[in-house]
This record gives structure tokens, sequence and C-alpha cells, in this order.
């Protein structure tokens, strides 16, 4: 198939790419022409570079060709909004995206300059449009890069929109059935900048009480770092106009496509911290504050008498919620998590009598929520950092969650207590709770099925009970749950982009200290059960 794949594909091609794909050994030939790019859990990534499986003009060209027919399907005249991050090649495939799109009639509106997700996410609904799409690759490494695309609502396509997407595209005749216009088009704009401004004040409305940001915000330190990305033009201006004390990562904060001092630049990547501490500690912040290259994802750190001290997504999650609910009418309202999200909000939601929904991995699930229901949506999130809020933004928004953090630690201040002390205070009422996700890699999605069907099938290890989220009718995906006690569980799952298995842990005791080598002995256990079948 391969073969047959690559020979399509030297029909099409640029010179230069010619060149490049006549010098292919036949493994690198078997890696990039074997395999098509498909949508997972945040739309399509992949490693940049020539072939089916691989980021490209071409694939873009041919996704957009079949965007193109999905959309006029719903519309005579479609229109959608295009951002991109800082990556290699980001605004290229913009480009490519944006003269597919006019060459079969749709109106296209591109960012003058990079564009974080949220932003893009807002400005579909806000603009009326038909649909939006981002150039990004979140927070993988600097090789790799994606098309995430959204419905007119801002939110991401559901598995439903993707399947008939796939299927326009499965009917094209390669990349030299794409049509593309020229760039001086009339059906090619530039986003109108107040947009952006606009964007900012929803961010706002995330505040509960203001007043509190505006009074104490003078006594708050923080540190920032950008990882290399789109945050650094947003951020910023939060902190001055609440007069807050900050310094910046001057090293992460700079545009840099290859992440120089964020080779892996998410911020659940303790390595990252590295810096910024050393800037945390020159500038005495109460917190530092990490957002991933296109700004959907925000991490946490907190000072914890001479260190800091770093509050996993679980937590902050929990962090917000439990701030919400005790400063906030939520009467009638619901909060959604998903599968593999801590069950302390369960404890939480209980207490409060407040619906909870739980969905499948993916933020664009609770999106789905939020759009049916927008009136009684309260909160919602998922552990690998994404948050959302209230607001007419649908997907994750870390500029959000910084006006949240920053109003929790105005009223730690005007309460004179400590970040650290609050969220003792949440597990002191609840309970102690420790989580940890890890992967296991592998090197071809084989190897992931042949984990996953012998941890379905073997009861290789004791435990109390185990789901398996194929046999749910809802929420049902390629996950399991093992319930070890009552006090311990911890679920897996294929990543839905990369060759690995996820396995998330969480267990729960009556101190931190007890909480947290209950998670050692736990991972530990199962580190050996793991290396076997890797």
């Amino acid at each position: 198939m391969y073969k047959e794949n690559y020979e399509k594909w030297l029909e099409f091609v640029s010179p230069e790419d010619k060149e490049i794909m006549l010098n292919m050994s036949e493994e690198e030939k078997r890696d990039s022409f074997t395999d098509t790019l498909s949508f997972g859990t945040a739309g399509i990534r992949g490693i940049m570079g020539i072939g089916t499986s691989k980021l490209n003009i071409y694939n873009i060209g041919m996704i957009m060709a079949g965007y193109a027919s999905y959309l006029l399907k719903k519309n005579d005249r479609p229109a959608v909004v295009i951002g991109y991050d800082t990556r290699n090649n980001s605004y290229k495939f913009a480009i490519e995206c944006a003269l597919v799109l006019n060459a079969y009639g749709i109106k296209t509106y591109l960012f003058k300059d990079v564009a974080s997700t949220p932003l893009v996410s807002f400005a579909t609904k806000k603009m009326n449009l038909d649909g939006g799409i981002v150039i990004t690759s979140s927070h993988n490494e600097y090789i790799y890069n994606g098309v995430k695309i959204y419905n007119l609502f801002g939110g991401q396509l559901m598995p439903s929109e993707a399947d008939l997407l796939l299927e326009e595209i499965s009917k094209l005749d390669g990349y030299k059935s794409v049509k593309k216009a020229p760039q001086n088009n009339e059906l090619f704009e530039y986003v109108n900048d107040l947009v952006i401004y606009e964007f900012n004040d929803e961010n706002e409305k995330v505040f509960i009480n203001k007043d509190l940001v505006k009074e104490y915000g003078k006594d708050v330190r923080v540190t920032y770092s950008s990882l290399h990305g789109v945050g650094i033009y947003t951020a910023p201006n939060i902190f001055e106009k609440y007069n807050i004390k900050y310094n910046l990562v001057s090293e992460q904060c700079v545009i840099d496509p290859m992440f120089t001092y964020a080779p892996k630049p998410n911020p659940e990547i303790l390595d990252n911290w590295n810096l910024p501490i050393e800037y945390a500690k020159k500038n005495n912040s109460d917190i530092i504050i990490e957002t991933d290259p296109d700004s959907d994802r925000v991490g946490l750190m907190v000072k914890n008498n001479n260190d800091y001290e770093y509050i996993d997504g679980n937590t902050l999650g929990v962090l917000f919620l439990y701030y919400i609910v005790n400063n906030s009418n939520y009467f009638k309202k619901y909060v959604v998590k998903s599968i593999v999200t801590t069950d302390l909000v369960d404890k939480i939601c209980q207490e409060h009598h407040i619906r909870l929904k739980e969905v499948l991995t993916g933020c664009k699930n609770i999106a789905y929520e939020k759009i049916n229901d927008p009136d009684n949506y309260l909160f919602g999130y998922e552990e690998s950092l994404g948050y959302m809020f209230n607001i007419d933004v649908n997907d994750k928004n870390s500029f959000s969650s910084i006006n949240m953090i920053l109003e929790i630690l105005c009223y730690c201040k005007k309460n004179n207590i400590t970040l650290v002390d609050y969220i003792n205070e949440i597990y002191t009422k609840y309970g102690y709770y420790a989580c940890k996700t890890l992967d296991i890699k592998t090197n071809t999605k084989d190897d992931v099925d042949r984990i996953m069907s012998s941890l379905r099938d073997n009861k290789l290890f004791d435990y109390d009970k185990k789901t398996d989220y194929l046999k749910e009718k809802e929420n049902n995906t390629n996950a399991l749950k093992f319930i070890i006690n009552d006090n311990e569980y911890f679920m897996v799952r294929p990543s839905g982009t990369e060759p690995k298995i996820k396995i998330y842990y969480i267990v729960n005791d009556i101190s931190y200290l007890d909480a947290q080598n209950r998670l050692n002995s736990l991972v530990n256990r199962m580190d050996q059960i793991f290396d076997k079948l890797s």
C-alpha cells in the first residue's frame, strides 16, 4: 500500500519535495506513506514532513477541500475564521487553508498575527461564522503541527461531525484535485482587531468578585511563562490591568518554534518549571503561571514556605470548583468532568446537590454539554489542565483560568491565608487526594492494541472492580477503570494523537503524606505489571 501511495505523490509534489522523496530509504517510505492522518481527541495532528501520514501542505489542502464540501452542504455561502500559533509552518498552513477554501467559494478571515486557540473558538461564535480553524499542535514537541476545526458554536467537531468531514475528504482524487485561489481574492480577509478586545472582555466575565482583584491585586506577585507561545501577547496585559507585580521568564517568553527552553512545552512536565522557579524566587512570587504554546492549557505552582509546589490539573480544577460553589449561586446548575478526572469532584457536587455530568476525554465533549444547555452550565474541566468556565468561549481557556486564579489568590490575601492553606481546607474537608498521570510509550498502534487487549482479557493483578468502557452505553470508548479498593483506582486509555497508553492514578487518604505514600506504592506495583506488558 505504501508503495502505491508513494508513486501517486510523486505525480503532484513540488520539485523540491520530489527530490526529498526520491532520496527516501525504503524504511522512510514505509513510515511516511503507510498510514493516513485521522481525527484524535483534539483534531488532526502529526509530525511535519512529506507523506500521507505526515502533516504538510498537501494533506492540509485535501483536508480543506473536504471541509469545503462539508460546509457547502450546510450553507450556500459559508465563512470561517483561521488562526495559527507560533510553530514552524503554522502561518504557511493557515494561508493554505484560506486559499483552498476561497477556491471553493468560502469566505475566510485570517488573524493578522498569531492567535490563541481559545481566541479562535470565541471569534468563530462572536463573528457568527460557520466554522473556525486553528493551526496548532498545542503542547506537542516542535516536530508536530495540527489542524483543529470548530463548528459554528466555537466547539471542536464532535465525532459524528468529524466522520462527515472525513467522508468528504475520502471522495477526493488526491491533492491533484484540490483547487487553490490566489491570495488577492475577494473572499480572503483579515480579522478585525476588535474581536481580540472583545475576547479579553469576555474572559473578565469569569470574575465572581472583581472588586477583590481591584483591591488586592497590588499585593499579588506572579511569575509567568508562555513556553515560547502566544500567551505572551495576552497574559501580561491581565497582570498590568490589576497592578499585579509580575516578572516574565525571559528565555521561555521568546517566540521560538523550536521551543529551545521548553523542548516538551507542556506545563504538566516538571522540567519546564525549573527556570520559572528561579525567576519566582527573585520576585518573591506567590505563584508561577505557565501556559502552553497555543494558550488553552494553564499550569500553576504556589509558594509553600521557601519553595514552590506544583498543583496538578485535578487539584487546580477542584480549587476552581470549590471557590465557585462557595461564592456564587449554583441553584439548578450542573458541572461537567471527564471520565479520567478525580472523583473529588463527585464529593463536592454531592454535598451541594449539583448535577454532575461525566463525559469522554477531550474538552470538545465538555463544550458539547455546555452548548446544549448554556444557561445552566456552571463549570467543567479535565485533568490535563483544561478548564471551561461559564463564559462565551467553548473550549479550554488559559486566560479565563488566569483570571480565576488571581481572584482566588486575592481572596486568600483578604483573609490572610496562603493558597496552600486554602487547598488544605478542601482536603481537610473531603480527604487528601493524590494523582499522577503516566504514559506507556510504544512504537506502533498495534502495540497499543495488544497492551489494551491484555489488560482487558486477563486478570493480571488484584482489584475489586473493573469497568470496560467498550461495554458501556454512555461514554463508550476504549478505556478501562480498575478500582483497587475504596481508596485507590486508576484508568488506562490509548492516546488520541500518539502511539502510547495513558494511565491515570487517583488515591485518597487521611493526610497528605499518607496519600503520597499510597500513590507511590500503587504506581510502583503497577509499573512492574506494565513493564512486562510493554
